[in-house]
């Protein structure tokens, strides 16, 4: 990691050679697409908006002329390596004139909602429009008995309903992660161990913990509005990452084992649903309690007293 960061930051050929042949080798390994996006982050943090749309734009370009060798064919490809790159180009910027994550965190939020108004611009109803993708799908597992045909039709509503929230979250995940790994390679090369306090601070503003009450005060009087799910779907990824750095301060604080988070993601991959919950729930609650500057306060009272 490391020395891709160093190879990036080298030069602006070199920065847009990683970018862009990371961005084309995601096309058939996806999560190489974090990769990619946090070059951009990177020379966005370390050198500015300028210098990071101007690497953005020639990444670009490479990329659509390595389409056009290899898939003869390059809209498609320029369309998905802007929405990768364009978000985290923005966010880094973010990042590098007001230095809070949790700013940055709410920011990806709103580009997250647009994600969600973006699909309703494509269809009045972004469910049904889903219904008609996720069909084939259901029908595959049907005819492979995965799924008895009498609950085919509940679980493909069910998918369709959860869709459109899911997806704006996936970006929201995504941006966040590619910004994460952009902070910490600047944290590696130019102020190591920056990266762990700034994360360990992560807070969403209180105001968006009084928009997620107001939306869940919706999801409750008229469940029927799917819109309210959408952005509820969002929010909760939002306040999951909350509950991330919230763990890793507090062990931070505490002088627990690492051990502690490795028990927690393991638990977040084989038992997803709970997890999230209980991390989303407790960095909801941190947004009105915080937490750690509690637990520092009482620290410091406690030195003083000795």
């Amino acid at each position: 990691m490391r020395l891709l960061a160093s190879f990036a930051m080298r030069g602006r050929s070199q920065a847009v050679m990683a970018a862009s042949v990371l961005a084309i080798l995601a096309l058939p390994m996806p999560p190489l697409s974090i990769l990619s996006a946090a070059v951009i982050g990177l020379v966005t943090l370390r050198k500015g908006l300028q210098e990071g749309m101007l690497t953005l734009v020639l990444s670009g370009l490479a990329c659509a002329l390595l389409a056009l060798l290899l898939f003869s064919q390059t809209l498609t490809i320029i369309g998905y390596v802007l929405l990768m790159w364009v978000p985290i180009w923005l966010l880094g910027g973010v990042l590098r004139s007001y230095p809070a994550l949790g700013l940055a965190l709410t920011v990806a939020l709103l580009l997250g909602l647009l994600a969600i108004l973006g699909q309703y611009l494509q269809s009045q109803d972004p469910a049904e429009a889903w219904q008609t993708v996720l069909k084939p799908f259901i029908d595959s597992l049907v005819e492979s008995q995965l799924v008895q045909p009498d609950v085919s039709g509940q679980l493909l509503a069910a998918m369709s309903t959860w869709m459109p929230g899911a997806i704006a979250a996936g970006f929201l995940l995504q941006a966040m992660a590619a910004l994460f790994l952009a902070r910490w390679w600047q944290a590696l090369l130019y102020n190591p161990g920056g990266f762990a306090a700034e994360f360990h601070q992560l807070r969403l503003p209180r105001v968006v913990a009084v928009v997620t009450l107001v939306v869940g005060a919706f999801l409750w009087l008229v469940p029927e509005l799917k819109l309210v799910t959408y952005v509820a779907t969002l929010l909760l990824a939002g306040w999951v990452i909350q509950g991330i750095a919230l763990a890793h301060g507090l062990r931070s604080q505490l002088g627990l084992n690492t051990l502690w988070l490795v028990v927690m993601y393991a638990l977040l991959f084989f038992a997803m649903p709970y997890v999230t919950g209980f991390l989303a729930f407790a960095g909801f609650t941190d947004a009105w309690i915080d937490f750690r500057a509690r637990l520092r306060s009482s620290g410091n009272s406690a030195n003083r007293a000795d």
